[in-house]
């Protein structure tokens, strides 16, 4: 690092011995409080983070301590909401909706519902173990072979000789369509309960 202010334009994930007393390197990856407070402390933090966050939105957010910034520029894919954390850029809208019911719950005083307990995270250990040593059931439907595995994963290898290693990855019309063409692979869902 020369000393004609190169350290102040680097970014990527390069340490700064500059900042090693406040064990904290400027990351733009996650933007937090104890952050903004090191910025507030040290202007060569807040210059050398400022470099590393792309967004002027987000910059100004930041150090506003808002939550959110809008992003005109890009939409998100899922739900088209124009807000981003500013924490992590992620759809704002998304985070709120991912965890409404345990925010009500809490705000009555209630706890989140536990998504698996540890009798179902056992479950899940074993048959991820039973998986990786081969465990497995194949049957042929036609010129269609198809693999259920312990997780629930569904292999197909169809006529062609092509491999679908997950057909949950596809989108449902692609499946749709693929029944259209191939009806024994509607008789292979049914056997593995999809149908």
């Amino acid at each position: 690092m020369g000393q004609n202010g190169d350290a102040a334009r680097m970014v990527g994930p390069q340490s700064d011995t500059r900042f090693a007393l406040h064990q904290r390197q400027p990351r733009a990856d996650k933007l937090d409080a104890r952050q903004r407070r090191l910025c507030d402390a040290d202007a060569a933090f807040m210059a050398a983070l400022r470099d590393r966050v792309s967004s002027a939105e987000r910059w100004s957010a930041f150090v506003a301590g808002a939550v959110y910034y809008i992003a005109l520029e890009k939409p998100c894919g899922r739900c088209g909401d124009f807000r981003k954390r500013t924490r992590d850029r992620s759809c704002y809208r998304c985070h709120l909706l991912r965890g409404a019911e345990n925010f009500e719950r809490m705000k009555a005083g209630v706890s989140p519902k536990v998504m698996r307990n540890k009798d179902s995270h056992l479950d899940l250990l074993d048959r991820q173990r039973r998986e990786r040593e081969g465990d497995c059931i194949i049957r042929e439907f036609g010129a269609i072979t198809v693999t259920r595995w312990p997780t629930g994963r569904l292999e197909v290898v169809f006529p062609d000789g092509h491999h679908e290693r997950d057909l949950a990855k596809r989108k449902p019309e692609e499946v749709y369509r693929a029944m259209e063409l191939l009806p024994e692979l509607k008789d292979a869902l049914i056997w593995a309960g999809w149908y």
